[in-house]
């Protein structure tokens, strides 16, 4: 993908994140589950506990994502499972060391929330020159607009060429409550960014009610963390998607553009045929039997099916006209049945 104004449908990535919980067959598994689920993209998260935590001053944090991570060698041969499964691999790159080694696997980049600020490493992604998500929870909109003006003022064609998704997103990690979502922040940015920004979407909620009412508001990238069972104990596998419930969703985008169409308000012709308008729409007809010289008046008529004859729109215009031939009721209707008409 070189451009998000491409997309023809929402691009929808299944964000398995930590939940392979650095297990990397599990981490394996789970990307087999994305593909069968119909996802666009399987996303990670490549880090090593020394690059993203102090373990001076969190040393907790440190031992945690010590115990998440992965191997880069691993990231690489996830990364050629996915090329060999037609799905696009991604993951959010969390130190500068790892984007050498796994950006010729990655089409679109991933930024998290956490480092919407993290000039450097933003520098770095844009240098590659591919597309780029940039998740904002935890910022306000002049966070996300001194951020967008950064990467903007580095490559001025970021913008323009539809490069750039700015994703709404809640950090409501343990606490997936539907009045945190505001959605409607959405709408914001998007009357506050460039026009040509893409909105995406990435979810921390409860079921896909959310990602689907993103995608009816014009999201055109979603996020949503993925596993294969919501019961574990870490906390991201409780509000993640799931095989089935991605595959709902990725089905209702598909429908969703399907019924789309193009706008333009039309008869379809595939169904609704001639002959389909013919038995649906009404025509004039007299309700008794009329005599050549009868002046019509508006109890003398009625509209039915099918259109045949004189159209319905025309009923007041018949009113007060003469008849020049007999006409029995219920019997199809032509102008110059009428004095003047011929």
């Amino acid at each position: 993908m070189e451009s998000f104004h491409q997309l023809e449908k929402p691009f929808v990535i299944a964000e398995v994140g930590g939940n392979h919980e650095g297990d990397f067959d599990y981490a394996m598994k789970l990307l087999d589950d994305a593909v069968e689920a119909g996802a666009d993209a399987v996303k990670y998260q490549t880090y090593t506990p020394d690059r993203i935590v102090s373990k001076v001053e969190s040393p907790e944090r440190h031992k945690h994502f010590g115990r998440f991570a992965l191997e880069l060698d691993q990231y690489v041969s996830l990364a050629k499972a996915c090329r060999e499964r037609g799905i696009q691999f991604m993951s959010s790159i969390w130190d500068l060391e790892s984007i050498d080694a796994l950006d010729p696997y990655i089409e679109v980049h991933k930024v998290g929330s956490g480092d919407l600020t993290n000039y450097p490493l933003l520098k770095r992604l844009l240098q590659t020159g591919k597309p780029l998500c940039i998740a904002t929870a935890m910022s306000n909109m002049e966070d996300v607009e001194q951020t967008v003006g950064f990467l903007g003022s580095l490559d001025p064609d970021l913008i323009p060429s539809g490069r750039l998704c700015v994703m709404h997103c809640v950090a409501m990690y343990g606490q997936p409550l539907d009045e945190y979502t505001n959605l409607r922040a959405m709408e914001t940015m998007r009357q506050r960014l460039d026009d040509a920004v893409v909105m995406g979407y990435s979810d921390h909620t409860m079921g896909n009610v959310a990602v689907k009412v993103a995608v009816c508001m014009g999201a055109r990238v979603i996020e949503t963390h993925f596993t294969d069972d919501n019961t574990r104990e870490f906390r991201d596998h409780h509000f993640a998607h799931t095989k089935e419930t991605l595959a709902n969703f990725v089905e209702f985008c598909s429908r969703r553009e399907a019924m789309l169409g193009d706008g333009v308000k039309r008869p379809v012709h595939a169904v609704e045929t001639p002959r389909r308008i013919w038995e649906f729409r009404r025509a004039c007809y007299f309700k008794t039997d009329m005599k050549a010289g009868d002046v019509v008046g508006d109890t003398d008529l009625t509209t039915l099916r099918p259109h045949e004859g004189i159209d319905a729109r025309y009923f007041d215009d018949l009113i007060g006209k003469k008849l020049i031939k007999d006409r029995r009721a219920f019997e199809r209707l032509r102008w110059d049945d009428f004095e003047g008409e011929s």
